[in-house]
């Protein structure tokens, strides 16, 4: 009994968590804007948290990577720290199935994507693998499909790819698809992408549509947009599994309904955001087109034997299970 009292103290001390007999107080980090739909969403799960555990549980957020990048707040995570919501691409680090879910082209829409993520491969991936490493995923919310930007000509097909130079973040899955499309593709702070643009260190980048408005593309020298749609991207929100399985069964119940419910709110205001952003871009003497995407998902053989062997999967079984589970599904 001494013992189980001391290890729950320890976890309360350190997963930032305030514990009574009838409370607790949790920090969550993310790396969402003021008012962007991931800001927004955590506002409605801790909302609908607070509401639902009738003020038992709290939370204290800490947005716009004020507690670092999400690499650093997994690990802070990991030491208990903080909840978090983290890329699905950060997990990967922990269990290479997930490098599947961001890899170009897997998705023909948001619909599928969801009914992948949330069925399937939420089964396939839930047999424990995070927990050894002191992660819990309580589950994806939505980030959108990433687009393209570029400064030299409008992309309609992959041909028009060929030859731009584009900043992509450090990782394989679109370092793959660009050089798949025969783009000179190299990685690069996101910090410092504005002046790079403005500079002419790139021909384009890629990035959601909230980011893309975000950045104000316009004024870096960006004319064209074009919705390649190329990687679909999910936010995960992740406990430390050691303080999750130190928790009542009704407080988890309390999570995870709230983090449905922010869930569903995400999709809303993505979706949204989405479909006004293709005014404003407009507006702003941005040229926006659409593309066949099944041209692009024609050469990506190559970019998936890529990120088959990132992740280690030497025969491809991984790769072709993923596969399954996305023609497996009803949307």
């Amino acid at each position: 009994m001494k013992k189980a009292f001391a290890l729950m103290l320890v976890l309360t001390m350190i997963l930032g968590v305030a514990a009574t007999a009838s409370a607790l107080e949790i920090k969550l980090g993310h790396f969402g804007k003021t008012d962007d739909p991931l800001s927004n969403s955590v506002d409605a799960f801790v909302e609908k948290l607070e509401e639902i555990s009738g003020g038992e549980i709290t939370v204290e957020v800490f947005g716009d990577s004020v507690l670092g990048n999400a690499p650093v707040m997994i690990e802070q995570v990991q030491q208990g720290a903080i909840i978090s919501l983290v890329s699905q691409g950060t997990l990967q680090a922990y269990d290479s199935r997930y490098y599947y879910g961001t890899s170009p082209y897997m998705f023909e829409n948001s619909a599928q994507a969801f009914a992948v993520v949330d069925g399937p491969f939420a089964e396939w991936v839930g047999d424990g693998v995070l927990e050894e490493s002191d992660i819990h995923n309580v589950g994806p919310w939505d980030y959108g499909f990433r687009n393209l930007t570029n400064s030299v000509r409008p992309v309609l097909t992959p041909q028009d790819v060929a030859g731009l130079k584009i900043r992509t973040p450090q990782e394989v899955q679109k370092l793959a698809c660009f050089e798949a499309l025969g783009a000179q593709a190299e990685p690069y702070a996101f910090s410092e992408l504005p002046q790079a643009l403005l500079q002419g260190l790139f021909d384009g980048q890629e990035n959601p549509l909230a980011t893309i408005l975000s950045l104000q593309v316009w004024d870096l020298n960006q004319k064209y947009v074009s919705l390649t749609h190329h990687t679909w991207e999910s936010v995960n929100l992740v406990v430390n599994n050691t303080w999750w399985e130190s928790l009542t069964d009704e407080q988890r119940g309390w999570i995870e309904e709230a983090s449905a419910y922010a869930r569903d709110v995400m999709r809303v205001l993505v979706a949204q955001a989405e479909a006004d952003a293709v005014g404003i871009l407009e507006s702003h003497g941005v040229q926006v087109d659409e593309v066949d995407t099944t041209l692009f998902k024609a050469l990506m053989e190559p970019a998936w034997a890529e990120i088959a062997e990132a992740a280690g999967d030497t025969d491809g079984s991984m790769l072709a299970h993923f596969l399954e589970l996305v023609d497996s599904v009803e949307y």
